[in-house]
């Protein structure tokens, strides 16, 4: 595999020229750029040219050779725009694996859509999906974007971006005033010396990247922005939307936010004297808080709102009183001036559900870091992390989607870092009961139980159609021919939640049957785990929630019938997890109890072979069989 180089140049030339690839054949991309790759970026190009706050042009040129079926993804291009960016023009090109050209594009063949699932959000989409006669083949894009109405982030030189994308050649070029200053980040990129040249006032600079070989994706990868190279680039001063702002640090960045928000906490005085009225027999404040939580589910849905500068700012509380609805930030809002109402205190909290971005760059505020809004209360023996666009979430209970994620606190005077709640791994348990009343053909009847704690508690559950609950728990039967009866599902709704699923079922090979025996499984409610299958693995492995399976099974032996082998009890212990299997029998069956804790962690890729003997041992246990045969 060749070294990976990247460089830093900053050219002095008042014209940048790259010669695009005039060799486009699948033959001439060197054989380390095909490993593990389904597309290779043959040649990218951004130019970003920023004139100033509200104005700015951005050019692309992009030639990717996709190798497989596997890669046809990359052959699409999505553009969205909004009042802040247009697309200007578009043209592109389909070339065979030789490098011969067999189709051209223009802009009037994308497909132009502003439907969205935002009741207002501005978009404007462009959509063009190539149609492939045979692979592999290349593709290229060239397209401008103008950019308009404020500018508080440039685009980030991505060249790789995602798993199994290899890149042959790539470059971004930068120009700014002299006197603009910049922030930036580099994440993943080698260590690189900068330069810097002006001419005329005018600051140019450019970044290219050679020969960067493909990340394989791999179950439990890390997340991709931890393993593919970013440069992060943004003015420090800007206008978005004619609003001013000057971000340095995350204290600043809460300072912005927090300004656009003032004013948008009025209520009218007939709710307030409601609120008031409402929590006056409350015995503390977590009652009231508790009060209001459920009036705001009651009384208001969530509808996503990403209109202009509303993609950061609120709407004014008055209005969601008024209309009954508001997105993310305008339902915490509304939440917040209510609880202001009756004398409670609370911070807005800005945060990203997504459980592969848990951790933000402390040293980089970003405004694409965050991409959701809840409310922190904070209380004298405890701190409330309330989820406002979701009324079936319990009240109290921080869900798996901000649970241990790193937040801003905006306060009056500016924001702070701060990290939610989380539950020990040990908590996120998954149980089954099971009586099964086998009989001498191998069939069975069977009544089970199953819960979900914590983490694994599914709120929607008990929402869905009884046919789409049934087939849901069906659907974790290893079993072939299972019919299901009775099923009712509970719900513990307090801060530590529970569902419990109580079901019967029956299915007419339970065991296999062969001559006077009966083969039975140990556990046909767990699989086999394929995770860690590979005989040898790239990327390290990051567990980000562990959970505790623990399950208790009875197996009633028919009559006739006896015990002709079971499997040994097992202890099976190490820094990956531990995982138990017992067997005691009595005159009348099998009892049998499992348990497999596997908790959150980072490995390195050093660790693979152990952890994968792990897990070849756990499968082995849970793959078990039970012999029975005739008296």
């Amino acid at each position: 595999m060749k070294k990976i180089l990247f460089l830093l140049i900053l050219l002095s030339a008042s014209v940048i020229i790259y010669s695009q690839p005039s060799n486009l054949s699948v033959s001439s991309i060197p054989d380390e750029l095909k490993k593990n790759a389904y597309a290779v970026v043959r040649y990218s190009s951004t130019e970003f040219e920023y004139k100033y706050e509200k104005s700015a042009v951005e050019k692309h040129t992009v030639h990717i050779t996709v190798l497989d079926k596997k890669g046809e993804g990359f052959t699409y291009f999505v553009f969205s725009g909004d009042k802040f960016r247009e697309l200007k023009n578009f043209s592109g090109a389909l070339y065979d694996k030789d490098g011969k050209r067999l189709k051209k594009f223009k802009m009037s063949d994308l497909y132009y859509t502003e439907l969205s699932n935002s009741l207002a959000d501005g978009g404007k989409h462009y959509i063009f999906r190539c149609d492939i006669p045979s692979f592999p083949c290349t593709v290229h894009f060239t397209y401008e974007v103008n950019w308009k109405n404020g500018i508080f982030m440039f685009p980030p030189f991505s060249p790789q971006e995602g798993y199994n994308l290899s890149v042959e050649n790539a470059y971004y070029k930068l120009k700014t005033p002299e006197n603009l200053k910049i922030r930036t980040k580099s994440l993943n990129f080698p260590d690189f010396t900068e330069k810097v040249t002006v001419e005329k006032e005018m600051k140019k600079s450019e970044f290219s990247v050679k020969n960067l070989a493909a990340f394989e994706f791999e179950p439990y990868s890390p997340s991709v922005r931890n393993i593919i190279p970013v440069f992060f680039l943004s003015p420090e001063s800007f206008i978005y939307d004619g609003v001013q702002g000057k971000i340095t640090d995350w204290h600043s960045f809460g300072a912005w936010i927090n300004g656009l928000q003032k004013g948008r906490e009025k209520l009218p005085d007939d709710l307030k004297a409601k609120l008031i009225e409402m929590t006056k027999n409350a015995a503390d404040d977590r009652e009231k808080v508790k009060i209001l939580y459920d009036f705001l589910g009651e009384t208001t849905r969530y509808v996503s709102i990403q209109l202009g500068i509303g993609g950061f700012q609120s709407m004014p509380a008055t209005e969601v009183y008024k209309t009954g609805f508001g997105d993310c930030k305008a339902l915490s809002n509304y939440l917040k001036s209510m609880l202001a109402a009756v004398g409670i205190s609370s911070n807005y909290i800005i945060i990203r559900m997504d459980d592969q971005m848990k951790s933000l760059m402390h040293d980089y505020p970003s405004f694409n870091e965050m991409n959701h809004a809840i409310l922190q209360v904070p209380l004298a023996n405890d701190t409330l992390w309330l989820e406002c666009t979701n009324p079936i979430v319990p009240f109290g209970f921080v869900h798996d989607g901000i649970s241990g994620h790193d937040a801003l606190e905006v306060f009056e005077n500016g924001g702070r870092l701060c990290r939610l709640t989380d539950y020990h791994d040990s908590l996120n348990v998954h149980k089954n009961y099971a009586e099964i009343k086998l009989n001498v053909d191998g069939s069975a009847v069977v009544k089970s139980k199953k819960e979900y704690h914590v983490k694994l508690y599914n709120y929607g559950f008990v929402r869905l159609k009884p046919s789409e609950q049934t087939d849901r728990i069906r659907s974790h039967i290893t079993l072939p021919n299972v019919e299901m009866g009775k099923l009712k599902a509970t719900e513990n709704k307090s801060t530590l939640p529970s569902l419990t699923v109580d079901y019967e079922w029956t299915t007419s090979i339970y065991g296999s049957k062969t001559g006077n025996r009966l083969f039975i499984p140990v556990n046909p409610f767990r699989s086999t785990y394929s995770w860690f299958q590979k005989t040898n693995r790239t990327n390290d492995i990051e567990i980000t929630t562990g959970f505790n399976n623990i399950d208790t099974l009875y197996v009633v032996i028919p009559e006739g019938f006896e015990i002709e082998s079971i499997p040994q009890s097992i202890i099976e212990e190490s820094p990956y997890g531990k995982y138990q299997s017992n067997f005691t029998a009595d005159e009348k069956g099998i009892l049998i109890t499992q348990s497999f804790y596997f908790p959150a962690g980072y490995y390195k890729v050093d660790e693979y072979s152990e952890i994968k003997s792990f897990f070849e041992k756990i499968n082995n246990g849970y793959n078990g069989k039970i012999a029975l045969r005739k008296k």
